[in-house]
């Protein structure tokens, strides 16, 4: 028997290949630890009984007689379909965005454990009126929506927590996301195994627990950050204006600082529409925006008397030391946890990737590995707009001091997977020419996704109480 050997197809056996790892890496976890393994540990919740038998499916994804079954049996099902419309079914996206919502709620996150959760829960409904957190400038506008939203619950329903709104604006903003990817796949997909890839790969990262009632900051700004990675492709194929864009990276920022990492992934946009019309047009569509939003934020802040000065000393960025870096060479407070070039750094930075996006960084090095087929002026761009922004975002994970150690810290750092995802889909549908390989890639590498995100929600869904 003749094996195909062809770049693509040695492309999708290295694909099987890390996929067959994975589950490997999964199922050993308890060996592992915790401490060692935090990454992987949420596959430990499910009964072994369970974690096997999805183990071997997820496996059997990967055996190319099973995989050509499947969508044999695709194909018949769609045989009769009319060909694609050429405009996006939004009402399709809206429904199943819609549909996602008691998905969220049914499987959403009931206790404080991650980051600033159990602070957050406890400070905006503060007893006494003049200690509550309403105004901060470590998420002005993320926590200024929770505040203001459980002080309404608070009046109508007796909120006795902030949990309530952070639960409802979780789930609400997961539908807003999965919108928002299902309308990106299409941006971007010239097929439907392309866009198969995109929205696979986005709606079945471990960064999905932030939509699942979670109690911390990270899920508006994820949001926006999905909205300016898909303004962004739009803007690229001269179907949006740049200052929409610039906005768009404006309110992420207003949302939370640690999204300036994709200011250089504008600059990127930026270049490209200067050739079309020049740069004085360009800098004022780019810096217009941001100024006016930054502008409204600091009037804002001032307003709630928390201005400017606050940024300076009380709410200095930096977290409870007020240093910014991971140290290079040792630690001096009790808020850093291991030096820049140790090896506890490097697993948590690995830990953090298998936690958030498990599959995302080894596919987009496995694309670079092979040629890309040729394609659009607006999608090639698209792939240097999304790489800046990808390694803007894996740059600051690697650099920021995360107070409480990686494993709490994983939601600041996984808002990094949402560029890095894109590229790695956007790359494999290219590398990929063949439209049959890219459906048995996305079976392979999205049923291992969404199996290792099934765990790590399922973990979430279990109690957790402090000090055991």
């Amino acid at each position: 028997m003749l094996v195909d050997t062809s770049p693509s197809r040695r492309l999708l056996w290295s694909l099987r290949g890390l996929v067959l790892v994975l589950l490997i890496l999964h199922l050993a976890a308890p060996r592992f630890g915790e401490a060692a393994a935090w990454g992987l540990w949420p596959i430990t919740f499910f009964a072994p009984a369970v974690r096997w038998t999805l183990a071997l499916l997820v496996a059997a994804l990967c055996i190319p007689a099973l995989t050509d079954r499947l969508l044999k049996a695709a194909r018949s099902v769609a045989s009769t379909e009319t060909a694609p419309p050429s405009q996006p079914p939004m009402r399709w996206f809206a429904a199943l965005a819609l549909l996602s919502i008691p998905l969220f709620w049914a499987l959403r996150l009931v206790h404080t454990r991650w980051g600033d959760a159990y602070i957050l829960t406890n400070a905006i409904p503060y007893p006494d009126p003049a200690l509550r957190l309403v105004y901060t400038w470590q998420a002005p506008l993320t926590v200024l929506w929770h505040a203001k939203l459980w002080a309404l619950g608070q009046r109508l329903w007796q909120w006795p927590d902030a949990f309530p709104a952070y639960a409802i604006t979780s789930v609400a903003a997961g539908a807003v996301y999965v919108f928002l990817v299902l309308q990106l796949a299409w941006e971007v997909g010239r097929s439907r195994g392309q866009r198969l890839l995109v929205a696979g790969l986005l709606l079945s990262l471990g960064t999905l627990q932030l939509f699942f009632g979670y109690v911390e900051n990270y899920t508006l700004p994820a949001v926006a950050i999905m909205i300016y990675l898909w303004l962004a492709a739009r803007t690229l194929a001269n179907k949006t204006p740049l200052w929409v864009t610039a906005a768009a990276l404006g309110l992420a920022n207003a949302l939370h600082p640690s999204t300036l990492n994709l200011a250089p992934s504008l600059l990127v946009l930026a270049a490209i529409s200067a050739r079309r019309v020049g740069w004085p047009r360009t800098l004022l569509q780019t810096a217009a925006p941001l100024l006016l939003i930054g502008l409204g934020v600091i009037a804002i802040m001032q307003a709630g008397g928390h201005g400017l000065q606050a940024l300076l000393s009380s709410d200095r960025p930096g977290g409870g030391d007020g240093r910014w870096l991971v140290p290079l060479w040792t630690t001096a407070t009790r808020w850093e946890h291991y030096t820049m070039f140790s090896w506890e750094h490097l697993l948590d930075i690995v830990n953090q990737q298998l936690l958030s996006a498990p599959v995302s960084l080894a596919v987009v090095l496995l694309c670079l590995a092979r040629p890309l087929t040729a394609a659009a002026p607006s999608l090639s761009a698209y792939v240097r707009f999304l790489a800046v922004a990808a390694a803007g975002s894996l740059l600051f994970i690697l650099l920021w001091n995360p107070d409480y150690g990686g494993q709490r810290d994983w939601d600041l750092f996984s808002l990094s997977s949402l560029p890095l995802t894109t590229l790695a889909a956007v790359l494999l549908g290219r590398a990929l020419p063949d439209e049959r390989a890219r459906w048995e890639a996305a079976l392979a590498l999205v049923g291992l996704s969404a199996f290792h995100t099934a765990a790590w929600i399922f973990q979430n869904t279990r109690p957790w109480e402090w000090g055991k």
